[in-house]
C-alpha cells in the first residue's frame, strides 16, 4: 500500500473519531427543518477543489459542524468547519425560512503530494427553506485560508452549496 493511501486511511478514521461526539449530541438536537432531520448532505462548489460533497450536523440552534470532501486533480481534499449562526441578524417576512449570518473555524487537509493544511475561517449565509416536504438549505460564503505550506501562503476562497436534511 503506497504511503499516501496509508495516509488518507488514518485522516479519515481520526476525522471519523474526532466526529464522534458531535454526532452523539446531536441525536435528537435541533432540526433547521419541519420535515428533515439535524444531518444535511448535498454538493459544494468553490475553490479549492471546484465541487465536492458537502455534509452538515446542527448541534443545536445556531451551532453546526460542516465538512466537504473535494477532488481537485484526483487527490482528495478535507474540510471541516466549526460554525456559528446568528438569525437575529437579518429579519425575514412574509416567508416560513430562515435567513441565518454565520462564522466559523475549520481547517483544510490536503492529501497531494506533499501533504498540506490550512487554517480557515469560513464567513456566509444561508437560506434554509421551512416549507412543507423541501428540508433543504443554501449557502454562499466567503474562506480566508492560511496554508502552513514552506512558503506560507494566503488564499480567499468563494464556495456555494446546498444540503438535503434527513
Amino acid at each position: 500500500m503506497s504511503f499516501q493511501k496509508k495516509v488518507r486511511i488514518v485522516v479519515w478514521l481520526v476525522t471519523g473519531i474526532a466526529l464522534i461526539p458531535a454526532f452523539l449530541k446531536a441525536e435528537g438536537a435541533y432540526r433547521p427543518t419541519r420535515d428533515g432531520g439535524n444531518f444535511g448532505i448535498g454538493l459544494e462548489a468553490g475553490d479549492p477543489g471546484t465541487w465536492g460533497i458537502s455534509g452538515k450536523v446542527w448541534i443545536d440552534h445556531e451551532n453546526a459542524f460542516q465538512g466537504a470532501v473535494k477532488l481537485p486533480g484526483g487527490s482528495a481534499l478535507l474540510q471541516l468547519d466549526y460554525l456559528w449562526h446568528d438569525f437575529a441578524l437579518i429579519h425575514m417576512k412574509n416567508t416560513e425560512g430562515e435567513w441565518p449570518f454565520y462564522v466559523g473555524v475549520g481547517g483544510d487537509l490536503s492529501l497531494n503530494t506533499p501533504v498540506a493544511i490550512a487554517a480557515r475561517v469560513p464567513v456566509g449565509m444561508s437560506y434554509i427553506f421551512d416549507k412543507k416536504n423541501v428540508p433543504v438549505d443554501i449557502y454562499i460564503q466567503v474562506v480566508p485560508a492560511l496554508w502552513l505550506t514552506s512558503p506560507t501562503s494566503f488564499y480567499v476562497y468563494g464556495e456555494f452549496g446546498a444540503h438535503y436534511y434527513f
